[in-house]
Formats: structure tokens, sequence, C-alpha cells
């Protein structure tokens, strides 16, 4: 049980931080897709997502980056549980399908084709 729950403490200590330090206060988080291109990338937004999570205002965060609140992080946390489990139980950790990885790239690149074009979908930064 020690890596998952070592896991568990980083993202929670990491998470704790961001929703402390508050990053969309002070300006946008560096991207370096962004910085290169001025396009979002999938992932834009996602920090300020988590810190609103992590202050409890769920919409705020679906504005910042939906597909990280809607997908990602319980996809995390569902692979996570199964790690936790398979390790409480002595079994190796889990082994995550290439189909399962494939689908989720997929739908990113869906996801990022999709925010791209519809403009109040974006990050909203710069």
């Amino acid at each position: 049980m020690a890596a998952p729950v070592a896991a568990l403490g980083g993202t929670a200590v990491a998470w704790a931080l961001v929703t402390v330090l508050r990053p969309g206060d002070s300006g946008p988080t560096p991207c370096a897709f962004r910085t290169l291109t001025g396009l979002d990338c999938p992932f834009c937004g996602s920090t300020r997502a988590a810190s609103c999570l992590g202050s409890g205002d769920v919409v705020g965060a679906l504005d910042h980056n939906a597909w990280f609140v809607v997908v990602l992080l319980p996809l995390a946390a569902g692979l996570w549980a199964v790690w936790a489990q398979r390790s409480w139980r002595g079994e190796p950790a889990p082994v995550i399908p290439n189909r399962l990885v494939l689908a989720v790239v997929a739908l990113t690149v869906v996801w990022w084709v999709v925010r791209l074009a519809v403009p109040w979908l974006r990050s909203g930064i710069g």
C-alpha cells in the first residue's frame, strides 16, 4: 500500500498548494504550448480548475477545463482505487489496457478540436 498512499499524499499536498496559492488570481499558469502557438492546449485551465475544486467551486472548475473535471479526474480516481485495492490484496499493480489509453488520447484530441472551435469552451486566459 505504500506506493498508492504516497501517490495520494503527494497529490493531496500539490492540490492543497494549488488551492491556497490560487494561480488564476496572479495571472495565467505558464503553458509551453500556449506560449509557442497562442492556442489553448487540451489541458489549459486544469491547474485553475483544480484550484477551484479545492475551494468547492465546481462551476468555476468546469469553466476553466470541463474535460479535466468531468473525464480526467474521475478516470484518475478510478484507476487509483483499482491500484489501491490490488495493492491492499498484495496483487501486482494493474496494467492499463492500450485500448483505454488510445481511447482517452483520441477523445482528448476531439475535446481539443471542439474546444478550439467553440470560444466559450476555451480556458479564458490571455
